[in-house]
């Protein structure tokens, strides 16, 4: 299977690295798990070691030689900045002291002398979701993913490219509030989310929110229920076997979260509207009959427009225990290749008489130019910066050329103009 360059996407979990290999056109080189244990909790050493041995298997899994990686796609859980540096206070699977403040994205590329891409595990699915949903219309859709686990995890697709806001913290869907009239049974406590607020989505739609909120409650319903000896913790993984069976407990658990995701794509629909509605997590894994009553649930509870019924659909997240890496790898590849932008590395966007702003030159013509830039690790394409340039030699008689020397990004761009008087210039 011939191809010109392949990107490697890896995923990064508590217990397990699992990595794949996407080449250029477009192929997943696996149709299979490949992992490696993590040793996250062992430190940043040894882990950033582990992430090059889940490399170095895929590649002899494959028979892809080093040389032909470009690229190198991660995700971990969070919390982490959109640069891929774990947060100063650490992080669940991250609680060696060594890990609070670690640059994880850097440190990894510095090993391997590659690019290295990061988003977090819920916007890596997410994006995996979005690309099989629309695959080559991609860039035309938007989508929401809500990936339901230990916490509530996600993201938000638009144009086929993950949106990561000014902080890095977009798409954090777990902490978003929702309304909890009609949702709590009579006398349950205001959930509470590890993140400090109440009543937030993963207050409800996670298995934490099951083991500290809703279990609680619903065993004072159900004192007898077989899960009422075991610890919390025990017990709440338990809760999706005696969903599948028809356990009333566990169902009226479920329904919960069903409702809460349910709102939560409500709100979803009116600041984002997105075009498809995703839900991940352990209830992709479940029984088929269960999945299906689980997600007729929460379309029961999502309330869209008329028009957005027509335009939309909710659906499940394909190839779970996959997505992360593989999302990871689009999310490579995609910077590799540029494709989530429309700018090309050099596009002129206006080009005109500058006689209001000649600095005592009038007449000259003068252009703005979008440069767009590839700096390691950070968006593909991405408008450095709006320039208005004059052309050295116009009105002197001479050849007028634009020739800016590594701009931004260490980009090396260079326009020649003729034919000005057609206002036309060349492809570069």
């Amino acid at each position: 299977m011939p191809f010109d360059w392949v990107v490697v996407g890896l995923d990064n979990g508590g217990t397990t690295n699992n990595g794949t290999i996407l080449d250029s056109a477009g192929r997943f080189l696996l149709d299979q798990m490949a992992e490696v244990p993590s040793n996250v909790r062992e430190g940043p050493d040894k882990a950033i070691q582990s992430l090059i041995d889940a490399v170095e298997q895929v590649l002899a899994l494959t028979g892809v030689p080093l040389a032909a990686v470009r690229a190198i796609g991660l995700d971990t859980p969070g919390p982490a900045s959109a640069d891929g540096v774990i947060s100063s206070k650490g992080a669940t699977n991250f609680g060696d002291a060594g890990w609070g403040g670690f640059d994880i994205r850097g440190a990894l590329a510095e090993r391997v002398g590659l690019p290295v891409i990061y988003n977090n595990d819920g916007n890596a699915a997410a994006l995996y979701a979005h690309h099989m949903r629309f695959g080559v219309q991609s860039a035309r859709h938007s989508s929401v993913s809500a990936i339901v686990g230990t916490g509530l995890g996600g993201g938000l697709v638009e144009a086929g490219r993950v949106i990561k806001g000014a902080a890095g913290m977009a798409g954090e869907l777990g902490h978003v509030p929702i309304p909890l009239d009609g949702l709590l049974g009579p006398g349950q406590p205001t959930p509470a989310c590890n993140c400090g607020q109440f009543g937030d989505a993963e207050s409800v739609a996670s298995l934490t929110g099951i083991m500290k909120n809703l279990l609680p409650y619903w065993l004072t319903k159900y004192p007898d229920h077989p899960v009422a000896s075991l610890p919390l913790g025990q017990a709440a993984k338990q809760i999706r076997r005696y969903g599948e069976q028809g356990d009333a407990l566990a169902l009226a658990i479920f329904r919960q979260q069903a409702i809460a995701l349910g709102r939560l794509f409500t709100i979803a629909a009116n600041f984002f509207d997105p075009g498809a509605y995703f839900l991940g997590g352990g209830i992709v894994e479940a029984a088929p009959h269960f999945r299906d009553w689980f997600l007729t649930e929460v379309r029961a509870n999502t309330v869209l427009r008329e028009e957005q019924s027509r335009a939309a659909e909710i659906a499940l997240v394909p190839d779970l225990d996959m997505a992360g890496a593989r999302g990871s790898a689009i999310a490579a590849r995609d910077w590799l290749i540029g494709v989530d932008t429309g700018v090309q590395p050099v596009e002129l966007l206006f080009l005109g008489r500058r006689d209001h702003d000649d600095h005592g030159e009038p007449g000259r013509l003068g252009a703005v130019v979008a440069v767009a830039v590839r700096p390691a690790g950070r968006e593909p394409g991405a408008l450095a910066r709006l320039d208005r340039m004059p052309f050295p030699g116009d009105g002197q008689d001479q050849a007028p050329r634009l020739d800016p020397d590594h701009l931004a990004g260490g980009r090396r761009v260079r326009v020649a103009a003729e034919l000005l008087a057609r206002h036309h210039l060349p492809a570069p």
